[in-house]
């Protein structure tokens, strides 16, 4: 029997179907595969002309309305937050962690507008992988110079090549350009004056970076520069620093996989399947909610060693799931534990991550079932090889590309 037919035969008992596989033979499978293939690609990925204009396929709309009940998110469900705030506690209690940038001999000032503008930059790129922005930042004051920035795009090319940020010119360039804009007519061409004007309130400060798209901060990146301008030194809050969330990555949404806090009914699916990227929104929102209750639940400790907003876990856990806890690679039970000569390689910050058994910090707590799940990846709505540009029409065969 072929592959296909078991496929099918295992969709027919998830229906309560038995389904006769055995009549299908030699050219009948093929057709049926083909009819079959057929009508999963129309429902998936065609839309039919009697679908609202917003919608790519019969299956979009389905999904808008019943990605969360298909899924059945979890947060916390028996107790994995508390677990996990208690092995943190563990090493709060004598450590301090923060984020470890190598800002060389950089102002407050000048801190903040490199920060500022790399950190619109952080999507799908690792701003800090190709070399120091701080250091490029010595070599080329101009491209973090708002004044000079707004009245020569130039500058922002070459910020771009440096960064390494080749793809998604179309939105890189003119999020850097408008968000440019915002610094010289609201805060005197200055990053490091919007905590003092806004009196270091983090709501308003995130609130102000996030008020348009066009500046390019997402919650999260606004987040992250907050938690990157308080970690460096350059920024003191006077209210609601406890907003400031765990930001999710790839990292931080695969750590709460596999430790639990966040839990769905199955595996997610490719990003092929989550047509306007609904689930990735939704893991996004729920995997920050999940780690503000790992930090609810350590205020719950006696005598805890709690830091004072979630955001200030962040970087831990995203060393960690970048670390110890990769795709295709654990340093926890069955598998190996971390070598020393990796272990001296890195940071004493980094060493955190693993405890004196050589194994991912959270070893105990990950069950055996969870810990080879994956963050979920998504498909820009947008652009080229986005949902938008990749509908085709009914009958017409073809869809997305990516």
């Amino acid at each position: 029997m072929s592959n296909f037919l078991k496929f099918l035969e295992k969709l027919a008992l998830h229906c309560g179907i038995r389904l006769d596989v055995e009549k299908f033979k030699d050219e009948d499978e093929y057709e049926l595969a083909a009819n079959i293939l057929d009508e999963i690609n129309k429902f998936l990925y065609q839309k039919k002309a009697t679908l609202p204009s917003e919608y790519v396929s019969e299956f979009h709309e389905y999904w808008e309305e019943n990605h969360e009940r298909v899924l059945s998110p979890k947060v916390n469900l028996n107790g994995e937050c508390l677990a996990v705030a208690k092995v943190l506690d563990g090493i709060y209690k004598s450590n301090i962690i923060k984020v470890q940038l190598d800002t060389l001999d950089l102002t407050k000032e000048e801190i903040a507008n490199v920060r500022f503008f790399t950190a619109i930059q952080d999507f799908n790129i690792d701003v800090h992988a190709r070399s120091n922005p701080f250091e490029f930042y010595k070599r080329h004051p101009d491209c973090f110079n708002p004044k000079k920035v707004k009245n020569n795009d130039l500058l922002v090319d070459e910020l771009l090549n440096f960064l390494g940020a080749q793809s998604q010119r179309d939105k890189r360039k003119p999020w850097m350009l408008n968000a440019t804009g915002l610094l010289v007519e609201k805060y005197d061409s200055s990053a490091y004056k919007i905590n003092e004007f806004h009196d270091g309130n983090v709501v308003e400060i995130v609130k102000a970076l996030t008020a348009e798209e066009r500046y390019g901060f997402s919650t999260k990146k606004a987040h992250m520069f907050l938690r990157d301008m308080a970690d460096l030194g350059v920024w003191k809050y006077k209210r609601n620093i406890e907003k400031l969330d765990v930001m999710s990555d790839k990292n931080t949404m695969r750590v709460a996989l596999r430790t639990g806090i966040l839990q769905f009914r199955i595996p997610l699916l490719a990003s092929f399947l989550d047509v306007f990227c609904y689930q990735y929104s939704m893991v996004d929102r729920l995997n920050r909610e999940a780690w503000r209750k790992v930090w609810e639940e350590w205020g719950r400790i006696p005598y805890n060693h709690r830091p004072p907003t979630p955001a200030s876990i962040d970087y831990l856990i995203f060393r960690l799931g970048k670390i110890a806890c990769r795709p295709n690679k654990r340093f926890c039970p069955p598998e190996k534990e971390v070598t020393e000569k990796k272990l001296e390689s890195l940071i004493p910050q980094d060493r955190l991550i693993f405890g004196a058994d050589r194994y991912c910090i959270f070893s105990e707590v990950c069950q055996l079932e969870r810990k080879m799940l994956n963050a979920p990846n998504s498909i820009s709505i947008e652009g080229r090889t986005g949902w938008k540009s990749g509908k085709t029409n009914d009958g017409g065969g073809g869809g997305i590309s990516s």
